[in-house]
């Protein structure tokens, strides 16, 4: 026997004794305090209350606030890349072929690090592209690259907290170390 708000759902209504036990057993005043926080609880799924700089109670959507932060942002990606990792390393980072080497070693922990583990073969093939990366770890690495810029930090130092982040995420050493 099923009832008409529940056909085509697969649910079947429950038997009249089971109903007729249960009434007996329930205060009729606290069941209808029930039933409305269970309504309440369906309405506002996803939603956090927050309170805003001002001290004003106000709720904000989790679910998507969390979804839309982690999209990817192909100009957000392309600003923090070059307008930002980029543009701070080659400014920073000594000039000429005699510092080429130590250049190439920051690019490499970087480039590591930001295509999450992928490093080069020994055919010079990564097999992932940097540029393409997870905005979360490019912002990791331009904080890197900030704090040492902003506190006149060395190339061995740049290269160390790189390499660090590297081993830390289970990406291992370069080959020169290992």
């Amino acid at each position: 026997m099923e009832d008409d708000s529940l056909a085509g759902s697969g649910k079947k209504q429950l038997p009249s004794k089971f109903d007729e036990e249960f009434d007996k057993k329930v205060n009729p005043d606290h069941e209808q305090e029930r039933l409305e926080i269970l309504m309440r609880a369906d309405s506002v799924r996803g939603q956090q209350l927050a309170i805003d700089n001002e001290g004003q109670l106000f709720t904000q959507d989790e679910i998507r606030s969390f979804v839309l932060d982690n999209v990817h942002d192909p100009s957000k990606i392309y600003d923090v890349y070059y307008k930002g990792i980029d543009k701070l390393l080659r400014g920073y980072l000594p000039k000429g072929p005699d510092f080429q080497k130590s250049r190439d070693l920051i690019y490499e922990e970087k480039n590591c690090f930001l295509t999450r583990g992928h490093r080069k073969n020994e055919k010079g093939i990564r097999g992932a592209d940097s540029r393409m990366g997870h905005i979360e770890d490019a912002e990791i690495i331009l904080n890197v690259v900030i704090d040492s810029v902003v506190n006149s930090r060395g190339v061995f130092e740049i290269y160390c907290a790189i390499r660090d982040l590297n081993v830390s995420r289970g990406y291992g050493l370069p080959v020169a170390e290992q």
